[in-house]
């Protein structure tokens, strides 16, 4: 997958949007799912991923499986 255009950007945070996240707390979200895949070396599973957001409302719960399925159907489409 190739460099993501800003529109790539905006609809994959935009769950999280809608269900009231500030950017700040987006950007810690996405930072702690990086570091976790990073030293994990790719091999989080769901159940670690979706622990990110165990604290949170169930709509915010429900906005991050929709943003890691934009992630990962996004990995598949070639750039």
């Amino acid at each position: 997958m190739g460099p993501m255009s800003p529109q790539q950007h905006e609809w994959i945070i935009r769950p999280l949007v809608d269900a009231g996240l500030g950017l700040d707390l987006i950007r810690d979200l996405l930072f702690r799912l990086g570091f976790a895949a990073v030293v994990s070396e790719g091999r989080s599973t769901a159940a670690a991923v979706a622990s990110l957001v165990s604290d949170q409302p169930a709509g915010v719960q429900a906005a991050w499986h929709e943003v890691i399925d934009r992630m990962i159907s996004l990995h598949g489409t070639p750039a």
